[in-house]
């Protein structure tokens, strides 16, 4: 039975004026990485399931090879499941930009037009929508492992379906996690950035942000080495030889950014 995806999951408030710690803004997205995670991993199986009914049609009913193909026939259900992830990244967009307009001691209204949180909120969908094009992939390369050997139809199915179910080889729950940790953690900060910046045009006066590494055993040693790191807000940190806006900056390498849980700390510079 295909899991059905929530229309409407809860999207993180702005956190009460005075409730900006660390250690707050940490369970807040503790929180949403789990709602977000679920998401994803209802998305990825109802899209998949449509995928492989694709893939498979001529299979199942004529018993003729998969066609990869049919993987195209399903991206309008995909590019609507990540509208709505896109949703949820905006409410977490938003909570880190009001948090940080406090924790300046200002009142900046949202600005889900603000191009640097526009920007940022635009890659990250230009990046999930390509998942059809990496499915397509692994399924041309799962019938070429079959066809190498002289294998049957039937086994060419079977390899199909190794790919396309949520359990099977790629590992989807773990790829739901993945993402969630890396897009919820991302979009947080970006929104947090673009009220840094906004609140320096308004204050008229440079502010600085500093990196502040999770404190547990995943954390890389290059990001915990940038604990404590500070610059001005329009200023990159450098972290492991890259110059990244904010933790998850996507200009970053893959290896540097994915599943970062860092935070920066936005504080007015002294005169």
């Amino acid at each position: 039975m295909t899991t059905p995806v929530q229309e409407n999951p809860p999207i993180p408030e702005p956190m009460p004026e005075g409730s900006g710690a660390p250690e707050a803004v940490g369970g807040v997205l503790a929180a949403a990485e789990v709602a977000i995670a679920a998401y994803m991993l209802a998305a990825y199986t109802k899209w998949l399931a449509q995928v492989a009914a694709k893939v498979l049609g001529g299979f199942l009913a004529f018993g003729i090879g998969p066609d990869p193909a049919g993987v195209w026939a399903t991206t309008p259900t995909w590019d609507h499941l990540i509208d709505g992830l896109m949703d949820r990244l905006v409410g977490l967009a938003r909570a880190g930009w009001i948090n940080t307009s406090r924790q300046l001691g200002l009142d900046l209204p949202f600005d889900p037009d603000d191009p640097i949180l526009k920007d940022q909120l635009q890659r990250t969908r230009n990046l999930m929508v390509r998942t059809p094009d990496e499915v397509y992939r692994l399924v041309v390369r799962a019938l070429g492992d079959v066809a190498a050997v002289n294998g049957t139809r039937a086994e060419q199915a079977q390899a199909v379906r190794h790919v396309l179910d949520v359990t099977g080889t790629e590992n989807w729950p773990a790829r739901a996690r993945t993402v969630a940790t890396t897009e919820v953690h991302r979009a947080w900060n970006f929104g947090a950035l673009a009220a840094s910046m906004r609140a320096q045009m308004q204050l008229q006066r440079v502010l600085n942000k500093t990196w502040l590494a999770k404190d547990d055993s995943a954390t890389r040693p290059g990001h915990a080495r940038a604990d404590g790191q500070t610059v001005p807000v329009n200023q990159p940190f450098i972290v492991n030889m890259e110059a990244l806006m904010a933790p998850g900056d996507p200009s970053g390498s893959p290896s540097n950014i994915i599943s970062c849980r860092c935070k920066p700390l936005f504080t007015r510079r002294m005169p």
